[in-house]
């Protein structure tokens, strides 16, 4: 592994605002003893305790919306304190970058599921469109870095995104914002829908961007989109039920900016999408001559991509491991 050096280019139009007068002033309160690794592990931890805590009810109320604002502004709060700590403790690492960056993969899927569950949008073709389009720009991100050994975010990303979010969850609790946001339209169109293309026009210009800049459209990346909108289309086609159709356009994606991390950060291979899908879809051609449950199918396939995912984890780690730290010593 080369030397390491964190290289990013931040244009974010949100982040030296927030940064100035929000984390940093926050940032103060944290002693300099606690590493950064664990306020990445805060954010992680409240942002899927609220994600497994609005799974188990059911139609959520104004106290379930406060629940989700409050967690998602933890989270970002947090996953900006660990850059300002590693920065303050001269301890930034691969370790924690791949942490921090990895983590943020699931934890922004599990944003914009918490976002349909407050506006009670059904979980079905919209849903698996808007997840798998913000995938798609966190993979052509990664996919980038490793190629050109630097982390690019463009001036309206996803900090710009949950900020927005988070301003539009807050609308809701008001009797004007909930009746604009859950019953009024636009030509019969509900407003949420504009959001959602909003989203996808982003990422357009994302992955636009990383093409400009790497002036190729990596093959592993048209590899990638195909198979994955195919996932998706097959999720929503044969009525996949949304928490195995979820987990598996995650772990899929997963996969591949897994690689492409270790790729920029180890110096490996250069990445590949999973293979272990055509399997899946081997499974879902046989389905036509025998009679079974295609879903058993997304959950072997969940299974196996899933262990894959986390040895591959392990594997990195235990060979980053000294760069872990207890405790920030003066």
């Amino acid at each position: 592994m080369s030397h390491y050096q964190y290289k990013c280019i931040d244009e974010s139009i949100l982040l030296p605002f927030l940064k100035k007068y929000v984390f940093s002033v926050l940032h103060r309160s944290i002693p300099y003893g606690v590493p950064a690794n664990y306020l990445t592990l805060v954010s992680i931890i409240v942002i899927w305790s609220c994600f497994l805590y609005l799974i188990g009810i059911g139609t959520p109320d104004d106290t379930d919306t406060i629940i989700v604002i409050f967690a998602i502004s933890i989270y970002v709060i947090f996953d900006h304190f660990d850059g300002l700590q590693a920065k303050k403790t001269g301890t930034g690492s691969p370790l924690g970058e791949i942490l921090d960056h990895y983590s943020d993969v699931f934890n922004g899927s599990i944003i914009l599921y918490l976002f349909f569950r407050i506006f009670q949008i059904e979980l079905g073709w919209i849903f698996y469109v808007v997840i798998w389009a913000n995938l798609v720009a966190f993979t052509m991100t990664y996919l980038e870095q490793c190629i050109r050994k630097e982390l690019y975010f463009g001036k309206v990303g996803s900090l710009e995104g949950v900020f927005l979010i988070l301003i539009i969850l807050s609308s809701l609790i008001t009797p004007q914002g909930n009746f604009f946001w859950l019953k009024d339209k636009f030509f019969d169109i509900p407003p949420h829908i504009f959001l959602v293309i909003g989203l996808i026009l982003g990422v357009i210009f994302t992955v636009a961007g990383s093409i400009i800049r790497l002036h190729q459209i990596p093959k592993s990346f048209i590899h990638y989109f195909i198979t994955g909108s195919v996932i998706c289309f097959i999720c929503y086609n044969y009525e996949i039920s949304w928490p195995i159709s979820f987990w598996v356009i995650n772990a899929y994606s997963a996969d591949l900016i897994l690689k492409s991390m270790k790729s920029n950060l180890l110096d490996a291979e250069i990445p590949k999408p999973d293979l272990i899908v055509y399997m899946l879809f081997l499974f879902l051609i046989f389905s036509h001559f025998f009679e079974y449950d295609i879903q058993i199918g997304f959950i072997v396939y969940g299974l196996a991509i899933t262990s894959k995912l986390l040895w591959g984890i392990c594997k990195i780690f235990y060979k980053l491991r000294t760069y872990w730290v207890w405790w920030n010593m003066q």
